[in-house]
This record gives structure tokens, C-alpha cells and sequence, in this order.
């Protein structure tokens, strides 16, 4: 069925899950692996942006759109990471908390 969604955004022009985690799910069937690549993105994604940031507080040449869509990347990602964290712990409290 993933397979048939993503032939479907390929089709429309419109990126699939694959496209959007990097992951792909026949080779990255373990779900550890993958939220660790995500982890790692969007670590890498914090990193870039703080190093762009630093080139400019210390007055080095560098382009300064570039480096504000940098950092709204690196905003955007650590948000929805977030977002996804709480979702998954609010999952999680309710699984708990239900009677068996």
C-alpha cells in the first residue's frame, strides 16, 4: 500500500512519506532506526543552523538569507519533532491508562 501511495505522489508532483523522512520502508524497517535518522536530521539541521549563526555574529562574509532559511529549518524541524514526541507520550498515557 506505501508503495501505491508513493507512486501516487510521484505522479502528482507531490513528495511522499519516503521523500519527506529520507527513509525508505523497505530498508528501513525498524522503527528504532528510523526515528534515530530522524533524531539525527534534525540534529544535523540544529548544527548548521548555529554555525551559520556564529559566522554572523562574528562579522564573517556570509549570506544572510541563506542563513535566516537555515534557521527557520532548523525551527520548523525541532518543532515538529516535538510535536511528534508529545503525540507519541500522549499515545503512549493512553494505552496505559486504559482498563484491561
Amino acid at each position: 500500500m506505501i508503495q501505491s501511495i508513493n507512486g501516487i505522489a510521484g505522479a502528482s508532483g507531490v513528495a511522499g512519506p519516503a521523500a519527506v523522512t529520507g527513509a525508505s520502508p523497505a530498508q528501513d524497517g525498524d522503527f528504532g532506526a528510523v526515528l534515530d535518522k530522524a533524531i539525527q536530521s534534525v540534529d544535523d539541521q540544529q548544527h548548521i543552523a548555529e554555525e551559520s549563526l556564529r559566522a554572523i555574529a562574528v562579522g564573517e562574509d556570509v549570506d544572510i538569507h541563506g542563513s535566516m532559511i537555515a534557521l527557520e529549518e532548523a525551527s520548523i524541524a525541532l518543532h515538529a519533532m516535538v510535536s511528534v514526541r508529545d503525540k507519541v507520550v500522549e499515545a503512549y498515557q493512553t494505552l496505559w491508562n486504559m482498563p484491561i
